[in-house]
């Protein structure tokens, strides 16, 4: 399981049930508490990277951008030069660099939403976290007395408090058709892209061409 699959399981695990099932309640709590913060520390540090990411997407984007106006200059130069053989090459050229730039652009927005995703879920978990630990005492001696059968409405009561957390998971309840965007297409899908590029590439290139000579002779 992915971290965002980490901490919205975390969020939205019900604590009632969790605790039911505690042999040891006053370890075991604690051992929630630190598996609860030690996902936090994980998420915090997936943000970061994820972060670090965008911005070297950023920076492609950038580059391919200066690059794809190069090959147009290029190109330019050829068409003057009446050898238009190798300005059908250089707008072939720029055309690939125009597919990557578009695919890195696509990618930059997928990272983006990931981390508002994961940035969220993060919140909600240090949110739970807090709540956890300032109850931590009180949540022992309930979930004990629940073992021995004794004040099991009180327990009930208590643990309840934890189900408001619920209305904070909203931003990552998306999780899973994230999930399945940042999987990427199929390589099936990803093969008749291939085809139908390359059965259009020869007349992108012809129509950019025929566009360049009329943008130069206007």
């Amino acid at each position: 399981m992915g971290i965002l699959g980490r901490v919205s399981t975390l969020i939205k695990s019900n604590v009632n049930d969790l605790i039911d099932g505690m042999q040891d309640p006053g370890k075991e709590i604690d051992q929630m508490v630190r598996d609860m913060e030690e996902s936090a520390r994980d998420a915090r540090g997936e943000v970061a990277r994820c972060m670090a990411e965008e911005k070297r997407l950023q920076r492609r984007i950038e580059t391919l951008g200066g690059e794809a106006q190069s090959w147009e200059e290029r190109a330019a130069a050829a068409v003057r030069a009446g050898d238009d053989a190798l300005a059908r090459e250089a707008l072939a050229r720029k055309g690939g660099v125009e597919a990557e730039l578009g695919e890195t652009k696509k990618a930059v927005q997928e990272q983006s939403l990931y981390v508002d995703q994961l940035s969220a879920g993060l919140k909600a978990l240090e949110a739970r976290v807090r709540d956890v630990k300032l109850r931590q005492g009180t949540l022992r001696e309930k979930a004990r007395a629940s073992k021995r059968g004794v004040g099991l409405g009180g327990a009930t009561s208590a643990f309840a408090d934890f189900e408001r957390m619920s209305s904070k998971i909203e931003a990552v309840e998306a999780e899973s058709a994230l999930g399945d965007e940042l999987a990427g297409r199929s390589a099936a899908a990803a093969e008749t892209d291939r085809k139908l590029a390359a059965l259009g590439a020869s007349s992108e290139v012809e129509d950019a061409l025929a566009e360049l000579k009329k943008k130069l002779n206007g």
